[in-house]
């Protein structure tokens, strides 16, 4: 019955987005916050949370070898200017009385942008060919490189053999990738398309499991299990069986989101809500200036600095581990900037460009 109302509630929103030419996902927050009173997120499981391992796959699927070595000296350049986020949400963190550990998570979610959405608005709206959009993209790898060290480094739950194993599994991983994966593709170019479809999903969630039994965080290990992929140098065919599957559960995550916002705020949303509209304001101003950095116009540096607004996959495995810890003011700020940066993501998108050209 849950899935049922799931399904006709995303089908109604993804109607309503289509029909104001509007991306489709903050409709899908919007349906579970309206459907929230009849709507438990608990009855969806285990697809939301298929789909956030899935999302954190594909955006692992962006780091093959071919990738980072398009990594250019100006989107490092931007990166290191953006990832002052990081290192100032921490501080205001610490400022707020949380611990070491959770405030580098609160600065994760303040720092961290969405390369799943983003990239999705940059696709739906064709703008792959803008220059803003390139030096975006890059910004988005080094990010997610270096969240992913974060949450290797303090995502875990395990202590200092968390730390310690997270760190072997990622140096496996990584190597995986680059000396074992090359030699796999030729064996798996005779796999059928549904084997292939059914033992990627289970390496993805495997890994993810994995991680989490030795102490470290499962989005590392579904991130890593799309790096491991990336080698295999079969990104079009991944892409074309796993994406459909991705945006279906990616769907009933969002709207898992929405539904379960209502629940998690209560004591202290004020608080979160100012902490989130700060986070969002903190890191303007960054990207702004890393799109400079860059070399991008003024508004074209402006148009970068809109198009990193969007918060997603990251925040909420940040938000998680940070709740898990006891900090659930941490987690109300990542969910609050889920939930209201999508959608103001989107209309900068949208219409950014138009409101730069008249200014």
């Amino acid at each position: 019955m849950a899935f049922a109302l799931a399904a006709a509630a995303l089908a109604l929103a993804a109607a309503l987005a289509a029909r104001l030419r509007f991306p489709a996902l903050p409709f899908y927050l919007l349906a579970g916050l309206l459907a929230s009173p009849w709507l438990d997120p608990g009855a969806l499981e285990p697809l939301p949370t298929l789909g956030l391992m899935l999302l954190l796959f594909s955006v692992g699927l962006e780091f093959g070898p071919d990738r980072l070595s398009e990594l250019s000296k100006k989107a490092i350049r931007a990166g290191a200017v953006d990832a002052l986020a990081l290192f100032l949400g921490a501080a205001l963190g610490l400022l707020f009385g949380l611990d070491l550990k959770s405030a580098v998570l609160f600065g994760g979610v303040v720092y961290i942008s969405s390369s799943a959405v983003i990239a999705k608005l940059i696709a739906e709206l064709h703008r792959a060919a803008a220059p803003e959009s390139e030096v975006v993209l890059g910004v988005l790898v080094f990010e997610d490189l270096l969240i992913a060290l974060v949450l290797a480094l303090f995502g875990g739950h395990g202590g200092a053999f968390g730390v310690a194993a997270s760190a072997l599994l990622v140096l496996g991983f990584l190597l995986a990738a680059r000396f074992l994966a090359p030699r796999l593709a030729a064996l798996l170019e005779r796999v059928g398309d549904e084997p292939m479809l059914l033992f990627g999903t289970a390496f993805t969630v495997g890994t993810a499991v994995l991680f989490h039994l030795l102490g470290s965080s499962e989005g590392v290990g579904a991130f890593l299990a799309g790096v491991v992929a990336a080698g295999l140098g079969l990104r079009d065919r991944i892409e074309r069986l796993f994406f459909p599957v991705r945006d279906l559960a990616a769907a009933l995550f969002f709207l898992a989101v929405g539904a379960g916002a209502v629940r998690l705020l209560g004591a202290n949303a004020g608080l979160a809500l100012g902490l989130a509209l700060l986070a969002v304001g903190l890191k303007l101003p960054l990207d702004y200036l890393a799109g400079r950095a860059a070399g991008l116009s003024h508004r074209r540096g402006l148009l970068a600095a809109f198009y990193l607004v969007p918060r997603g996959e990251f925040n909420l495995v940040l938000g998680a581990l940070a709740l898990a810890e006891g900090q659930a003011l941490v987690a109300q700020v990542a969910v609050l900037l889920v939930l209201f940066s999508v959608p103001l993501g989107a209309l900068l998108f949208r219409y950014g460009p138009e409101w730069t050209r008249r200014r």
